[in-house]
């Protein structure tokens, strides 16, 4: 199973949710921030390399993709539910140069947000190390 990153707001409630996210105030960071926006509607298709099965993924609300500069491409990358954004870290968390953290870290600032990883850790937006309790 992937390692995801998480945009979450605190505190965290007694089962250890953290507080929602407006999907409003989302679509307000993103339309905010260069190279992210909103998905475009519909599904995501995906070709397994191995066997060429295409696989369709349905967009939610307040998916966003990112730009890749080495790539020219925008890259669906954010998965908005349960009011946080959710990311795929194919990339070394706190890694400056990445722009899927780089992303991440604005919007997570302009979200008085937290970026958490699986195991509960938060990342500093400045130096993009965890920080355990």
């Amino acid at each position: 199973m992937a390692y995801e990153l998480h945009i979450e707001r605190l505190p965290l409630n007694a089962k250890g949710e953290p507080t929602p996210i407006p999907l409003t105030d989302w679509k307000a960071a993103l339309s905010a921030v260069q190279g992210v926006r909103l998905c475009p509607a519909g599904a995501e298709s995906i070709t397994n390399p191995k066997t060429g099965e295409v696989i369709g993924f349905p967009r939610r609300d307040g998916d966003a993709e990112v730009y890749i500069p080495d790539k020219q491409e925008w890259r669906s990358v954010f998965r908005w539910f349960a009011g946080a954004a959710h990311v795929n870290a194919s990339f070394e968390p706190g890694d400056k140069s990445h722009p899927v953290w780089q992303a991440a870290v604005v919007l997570a600032a302009r979200l008085n947000a937290v970026i958490r990883g699986d195991d509960g850790e938060v990342y500093d937006l400045e130096t993009g190390e965890a920080l355990h309790d």
